[in-house]
């Protein structure tokens, strides 16, 4: 157990690195922690990442989960996010990983 609150206190540790305007994804941060998967990064933000800046972390398409878009949407637009797609069909957004990929 202490080891898997470790696991959560490293993961939730680096997203709070995570420079405004900038993201990493949950494949970045797994290769950062040295254990578990993008998966186990997922896990651990849908479970603990309320508090950390969770819209900085996407997936290696640079889009979020659609129920987390609308949200996202507004932190990428108060920091300054570079997106491509088009705000007509939200789903398309996803946040431009070759401008602004975080890496630890």
């Amino acid at each position: 157990m202490v080891e898997d609150e470790r696991y959560v206190e490293q993961v939730l540790s680096l997203v709070e690195q995570i420079p405004e305007g900038r993201a990493t994804t949950y494949g970045v941060l797994a290769d950062a922690v040295g254990r578990g998967g993008p998966r186990q990064i997922g896990r651990v933000m849908a479970i603990y990442g309320g508090p950390v800046p969770w819209w900085r972390v996407v997936r290696a398409d640079g889009s979020l989960p659609e129920s987390h878009q609308r949200s996202a949407l507004a932190h990428y637009r108060d920091e300054g996010t570079p997106l491509k797609g088009s705000f007509a069909d939200a789903a398309s957004l996803r946040v431009n990983l070759l401008a602004v990929l975080w890496t630890p």
